[in-house]
């Protein structure tokens, strides 16, 4: 790997919505940054099995923070708040996030650091410049809900990923997701580890966070309330 001038990195989130992709020369990157970088991949690749990490890395990895709101108009339409945010960004002159045109609109950046350029094109988010411990945080509609019929609705998100040419690599994943609790019953989730969640049905709100290596992909059903149907 270390001999070719070009590598290309992909990583899939969001239910198929985006892909990150990393493109970067050799040139582009100190020789110790370089080694700094594979020297992570070469201890710590899979080939894609989902594993939960019982314990974080000993080095900080890409953090990737998803705060999700279900609104009523969610269950007519499908379409959710987005608020996401990606830390501990690998050090690439160049990164292109790619949603799915169909499932995402109204991108705008928020806020980011250690990042040269970034700007909106269409429903892609084009970075270049992308310095150590770079972080840049977006707002944006996404359509992940999914109404099942009979008063059932599933949230998909997924599958997330940290994946470098044929490895999958340790990835931390926050996962926020608010509804309206006079509207929706959460009816379980998967594959998410029990023990590691927090649920707070009264006030409508599921998180967890974890770490974890492979692809993963997650489910959180829900019902409407009996009384609001």
């Amino acid at each position: 790997m270390h001999g070719n001038g070009l590598f290309r990195a992909i990583g899939q989130f969001m239910a198929g919505l985006w892909a990150l992709v990393m493109v970067f020369s050799v040139h582009g990157i100190t020789l110790e940054e370089e080694e700094a970088f594979w020297e992570e991949s070469e201890i710590e690749v899979n080939e894609g099995v989902l594993e939960f990490l019982s314990q974080p890395p000993e080095k900080p990895v890409h953090h990737h923070q998803n705060q999700i709101t279900i609104t009523r108009s969610s269950l007519q339409d499908g379409w959710v708040e987005l608020s996401q945010c990606h830390y501990h960004l690998d050090p690439v002159p160049r990164l292109e996030i790619v949603y799915h045109p169909q499932r995402i609109r109204d991108i705008r950046i928020v806020s980011m650091s250690n990042i040269g350029h970034a700007e909106v094109v269409g429903h892609k988010l084009d970075l270049s410049d992308v310095n150590r411990s770079a972080e840049i945080c977006l707002s944006a509609q996404s359509r992940a809900l999914h109404n099942l019929g009979d008063g059932l609705y599933q949230l998909r998100n997924g599958p997330y990923m940290r994946r470098f040419l044929d490895g999958y690599y340790p990835m931390q994943l926050s996962l926020e997701v608010r509804y309206p609790a006079e509207r929706l019953a959460f009816n379980g989730q998967s594959p998410l580890p029990a023990g590691e969640v927090e649920q707070q049905s009264m006030e409508g709100l599921f998180k967890w966070r974890g770490w974890f290596t492979g692809k993963l992909s997650t489910q959180l059903d829900f019902m409407l309330n009996p009384l609001t149907r």
